[in-house]
């Protein structure tokens, strides 16, 4: 239906007859009127065209020229669709029929080719001009640009969609993760949480339907801080968010939770407040994960390190009696040292024996030696049940003579994996043995003490569960265990002869020699497996990174690739806690050997620093010497000391490694050897958080760490007995150590050696 008003209709007859006056006056008014449309026509942005009724172009149309170039005679009949993109033109056509067909209004939206060849998107849309009867006399018709429009219209679809999609995947996030999220506004009200949430809260005390408050929750919750006391309201994590704290750090954000069944859980809050364009909280999201495994995983750790410790000092460990002067010849040995001697022995044996059980949470601990010259099967120690280990042949699984021969008693299959270093697993109570698989259930495990590849005795160990599923971790701590049992075992036994041997100078050489030997072969037990294990590890990395992999298939080895990083990682921290605790006991049991001989300070300060700075490339280390920084070219007075340049060594790799490890990545590291009258300085600076003036004494300690101070990176913290590896070294020398720092300001750990004088060439100690 039209908009316009209708006209009344024009009179008929006569009255169509103007005057001659009154037709120049329709005239000039036609004529004013084409004018005036003409006007319009050009003052408008649009293409304008007309077409007679068969929907024919007849009429010229500047427009429509100037936009597409073509000319009259090529706009002509259907000579336009010419200009109409290819893809466009049948829809166009049938379109244009159908409005031609109905008389009815021509909409459509087509491409129309410019004069430079550029197509752009046009609405258009046609009217028919009728005659009095009702008969379309002609078409009037507009074109107008719309490309632009549309362009916005699809990328503000293409924008919604992509929100949606955004939408959907935050979603879908928020929902997958493994942490329990809660939203809550300014109130404390629970807007929002995720799938982890809701399980977290089942757990501990389901949700009611009701609207309530995070505080309204927590107060059906008996919340206590990390060391177990009762958290008052103002620290409950919402009220601390709240406020506009931020909850990052634990364990001071752990809280205990004890459920209604009398379990204890322990749940890590971490959490941020939300902030308005003004900065004023406006609500705070809260993550919540129970780390109560990872809790008692990190405590039996600690033991388990403890433990192995315990060990490693009864590796160095040498008894009073053992060691003490014997006046008495060796023909005649005392009857009471005899016992004495008898007496240490089995309780370091028996000592050890617990130490297993509490490092492997094992019921029963049987510690049997094989004698080298028959391989007769003896007894040492047992933990656990007593009465077991007076039978304890009751779980060999062949014969069971009075003395027990290792052929006799295992299957030949058995003994040969034994001698391979492979566990054997038991079932039932025939004794029966079998190699140890993953994942199987066995009721004991057998675990062969090797030394130098030679067979010295075996471990057997039954788990606090009656039968125990062993995995691949604690079947390698069961192999440490039982090489470092080997170890202290083949130790103590030295001891022992030792002791018998001291009578006579012979005896005495004999049982130095045999010391040395087993010195050289504790060390290399202890790091030749380390050495290949991270050779093996670097080389699986190459091979991975060389293998032609499809992005897919690289996508899917990324985790292996991560496995294989972070094995490396703590192989490399497993070697350095190794060495750490040998020195750390050898010094603790005054073992410690020097051999302290003229060397010049500054080489060995040098090759340090080249071989740490070869390792640690991403690092800037600067050595300096009167002020001027030593290249390569420089060759600068030797600074002489009477040292042992591995142990010297070894001090200045422990300083640069703390630097490196507490620094930011990006700041650079100072060495500074200087000559102070009588003695020689190093020093080595860094730009990490300092030390507060009360905890510059204590980092000396054995086992001391900073509280508070964290590694940068994955670097690992260790163990706190580099600093007092040092500092007994250095004192070894007759020099001193000390350390300047202020906090937030960096630290500067210093030495010093007296200066070697003319008058004090040749000498040295051991």
């Amino acid at each position: 239906m039209s908009t316009f008003p209708e006209l009344p209709p024009a009179p008929s007859g006569e009255e169509l007859s103007p005057l001659p006056d009154e037709a120049a006056g329709i005239e000039e008014r036609l004529r004013r009127s084409e004018e005036r449309y003409r006007s319009l026509v050009a003052a408008t942005a649009q293409i304008v065209w007309v077409a007679n009724a068969q929907g024919l172009v007849e009429e010229d149309s500047p427009s429509w020229r100037a936009y597409t170039g073509q000319s009259f005679e090529e706009v002509r009949g259907l000579g336009w669709l010419e200009a109409v993109h290819p893809d466009d033109r049948p829809g166009t056509l049938h379109v244009w029929s159908q409005a031609l067909a109905s008389g009815g209004f021509y909409e459509i939206e087509y491409r129309i080719r410019r004069y430079d060849g550029v197509y752009r998107t046009f609405w258009v849309r046609g009217v028919p001009v009728r005659e009095a009867d009702g008969r379309i006399r002609e078409w009037v018709g507009t074109c107008t640009d719309i490309t632009d429009r549309k362009r916005l219209e699809d990328e503000l679809v293409q924008t919604a969609y992509e929100a949606t999609l955004r939408a959907n995947q935050l979603e879908a996030t928020f929902e997958a993760m493994t942490d329990a999220v809660f939203i809550f506004d300014c109130d404390g009200r629970i807007l929002s949480v995720n799938a982890a949430a809701r399980r977290l809260l089942h757990w501990l005390a389901p949700l009611p339907e009701r609207e309530m408050t995070v505080d309204d929750y927590l107060a059906q919750l008996n919340l206590r801080d990390a060391n177990g006391q009762p958290l008052a309201h103002e620290q409950w994590p919402s009220r601390r968010l709240l406020r506009g704290e931020v909850l990052a750090d634990a364990p001071l954000s752990d809280l205990l939770v004890c459920l209604p069944n009398g379990c204890e859980r322990r749940i890590s809050v971490s959490g941020s407040p939300v902030r308005d364009d003004r900065g004023c909280v406006i609500g705070a999201v809260a993550i919540g994960r129970d780390v109560t495994e990872r809790y008692l995983l990190e405590r039996r750790t600690h033991e388990a390190l403890e433990a192995l410790l315990a060990l490693a000092e009864a590796l160095v460990e040498i008894p009073r009696d053992l060691t003490g002067p014997q006046r008495q010849p060796a023909s005649s040995p005392s009857p009471a040292t005899e016992v004495s001697c008898g007496e240490q022995r089995h309780e370091i044996t028996h000592r050890l024996a617990r130490l297993i059980c509490q490092v492997l949470n094992c019921r029963q601990v049987s510690i049997v030696h094989l004698r080298a010259e028959n391989e007769v099967l003896q007894l040492l120690a047992h933990a656990g049940d007593e009465a077991a280990g007076e039978h304890w042949q009751r779980w060999l699984p062949v014969d069971r003579p009075l003395e027990p021969q290792l052929s006799r008693c295992f299957p030949a299959e058995a003994v040969a994996a034994l001698r391979a270093d492979r566990l054997l697993g038991q079932r039932g109570h025939d004794g029966s043995v079998m190699p140890l698989l993953a994942g199987k259930r066995y009721t004991a495990v057998i675990a062969p003490m090797l030394i130098d590849q030679q067979l010295i005795g075996l471990i057997r160990i039954e788990h606090a569960e009656r039968e125990h599923d062993y995995s691949v971790e604690e079947m390698a701590l069961i192999k440490a265990v039982a090489r470092l049992a080997a170890l202290v075992t083949e130790h103590e036994r030295l001891l022992h002869e030792r002791a018998e041997a001291r009578a006579n100078e012979l005896a005495l050489r004999e049982s130095n020699r045999r010391m040395d030997e087993f010195l050289s072969i504790a060390s290399h037990e202890l790091r030749t497996p380390l050495t290949t294990i991270k050779g093996n590890v670097q080389l699986a990395r190459r091979h991975l990174q060389r293998l032609p992999l499809s992005d897919e298939q690289r996508q899917k080895l990324a985790i292996v690739q991560e496995l294989l990083e972070r094995t490396d990682r703590q192989t490399g921290l497993l070697t350095r806690l190794v060495r750490d605790l040998l020195e750390s006991s050898r010094a603790q049991a005054d073992r410690l050997v020097l051999q302290r001989r003229p060397e010049n300070l500054v080489a060995i300060v040098r090759q340090t620093v080249s071989d740490l700075q070869s390792t640690a490339a991403h690092r800037r280390i600067r050595l300096l010497m009167a002020g001027q920084e030593l290249t390569q070219e420089c060759e600068p007075a030797p600074i002489v000391v009477l040292a042992d340049a591995e142990s010297i060594g070894l001090v200045v790799t422990n300083y640069l490694t703390n630097a490196i490890k507490y620094s930011p990545r990006e700041s650079p590291i100072e060495v500074l050897i200087e000559r102070e009258e009588r003695q020689a300085r190093v020093s080595v600076s860094d730009q990490g958080p300092g030390l507060p003036p009360a905890e510059q004494q204590r980092i000396w300690e054995r086992f001391y760490r900073v509280p508070g101070i964290q590694a940068q990176g994955s670097a690992s913290p260790g163990l706190g007995l580099g600093l007092h590896i040092c500092k007994t070294i250095i004192e070894r020398h007759e020099g001193t150590v000390g350390v300047i720092s202020q906090p937030g300001a960096g630290s500067t750990f210093w030495f010093t050696l007296p200066l070697l004088m003319d008058s004090d060439q040749g000498s040295g100690d051991g």
